[in-house]
């Protein structure tokens, strides 16, 4: 997109990261974050304060493909020579990939017609240490046929108060999943994916961990159906660990012409299952 002479641009960024050594996206307190980091970069290069809007508030240890955030400036800059500018104030366990003009109505957050989460199992019982960062090692008995009829389940609106960390700010559990596959690797890698407007707090990582206690027989096969009718925390199974957890993508509407998965997949990322 070409720049505009407007007082206050609207620009946009695909933000990627490894989330080990981050405690999450939004800033806090004493902690390494990545809206610290890009917060930092964005003020060194255009001279002052830029604060982000991001697509989704990724937790502590949680990576991200496809994360979007939008600023404004009033200062000029040539929106090709933005992301190496970044880099150059940023650490290497982030990175941006592409910068964009938007209108003024555009918002990362609210714009966003989806978000997807891929959650990446390694079922086997060798160790392989390049996926440890990536994967949850899962060396454990479970029935996978199972699995793969539990995570379609999830499809649909249903009410996920059960699967929110206690604390959250949100007052609507109800939820409509749009798609929610599972795919198994070559190598044995297991993919569960799961798109939808919105999610709630730990929710992701909740449901991976209840339905594969159901499929190691933890619980019964009816467990899942009685926790989605139910707004009960204490029926849940455990919460599968940050690692194998990415925002994988996110959607918005065609106007706005962002395709971040294409972006993701043109920069040939190391990790791309």
């Amino acid at each position: 997109m070409t720049e505009r002479g407007d007082s206050q641009r609207h620009l946009g960024l695909h933000v990627v990261y490894d989330g080990s050594h981050f405690q999450g996206y939004q800033v806090q307190p004493m902690q390494r974050t990545v809206q610290l980091h890009l917060e930092m970069a964005l003020a060194k290069v255009f001279g002052h304060v830029c604060p982000t809007i991001c697509a989704g508030r990724t937790d502590a240890g949680v990576h991200a493909r496809a994360q979007f955030v939008h600023f404004q400036t009033p200062k000029a800059f040539p929106l090709e020579r933005l992301p190496l500018a970044l880099q150059r104030h940023l650490p290497t366990d982030m990175a941006v990939l592409s910068a964009h003009e938007l209108p003024p109505d555009f918002h990362a957050r609210f714009s966003a017609l989806s978000r997807v989460y891929r959650y990446f199992i390694w079922p086997e019982t060798r160790v392989l240490p390049f996926n440890s960062r990536y994967c949850w090692h899962y060396p454990y008995a479970f029935d996978r046929d199972l699995l793969s009829e539990l995570w379609p389940q999830l499809l649909g609106c249903h009410n996920f108060e059960a699967f929110c960390k206690s604390g959250s700010y949100r007052t609507h559990f109800e939820i409509t999943i749009e798609r929610a596959c599972l795919d198994t690797q070559a190598n044995g890698l297991i993919i569960l994916e799961i798109q939808a407007q919105s999610f709630l707090y730990n929710m992701v990582r909740t449901l991976v961990g209840t339905v594969l206690d159901i499929a190691r027989g933890r619980f019964p096969a009816e467990r899942l159906a009685h926790i989605l009718n139910s707004t009960d925390r204490n029926l849940v199974g455990l919460t599968a660990p940050p690692q194998g957890l990415f925002l994988w993508n996110v959607l918005y509407p065609a106007q706005f012409g962002l395709n971040l998965n294409a972006e993701a997949e043109r920069q040939s990322l190391f990790f791309s299952p």
